[in-house]
């Protein structure tokens, strides 16, 4: 992947994860805390946890194609810091409910399921790229097949 194809990757999987993020913190929020409300700083938690979601992919950035044990590994170590990133903003300064073993877990499930639904996004949207470019280069061959005739 080039550098340019990174950043694009990068911006693309920052909106999607504060979508997913501000879905997921109006669910949970509705489900176990529907009587808290909140001031306009609450609309920059999904911006500033979108970036520390998206800072590992880093970690996936490789000059040459990845081989798949080495991406699993990778992807694997991006859910560590992703988690050890959202959990550690979340919990900074905590006191009393927030630190409660609940809470916590819940919200480790929710960014695993951010994580999934955000990795499953992206390769739903590859695999629909990939199938048009099949498309694409068939179409193609059979013109030249036909030009050839």
């Amino acid at each position: 992947m080039s550098g340019r194809d990174f950043w694009i990757d990068f911006i693309r999987t920052y909106f999607m994860i504060v979508t997913l993020i501000t879905l997921a913190m109006f669910i949970v929020g509705k489900a176990m805390m529907p009587e808290q409300t909140f001031g306009y700083e609450a609309f920059a938690a999904p911006l500033l946890n979108g970036l520390v979601g998206t800072i590992p992919n880093l970690v996936l950035y490789s000059k040459r194609e990845l081989k798949v044990k080495e991406l699993l590994v990778r992807k694997i170590l991006q859910l560590i810091l992703i988690e050890i990133g959202i959990l550690c903003i979340a919990l900074y300064g905590s006191k009393g409910s927030r630190l409660d073993p609940l809470i916590v877990g819940v919200l480790a499930g929710c960014v695993f399921a951010v994580y999934a639904a955000g990795t499953l996004i992206a390769w739903l949207v590859d695999l629909a790229s990939a199938k048009a470019m099949d498309h694409a280069l068939a179409e193609f061959q059979r013109m030249n097949a036909g030009d050839q005739s």
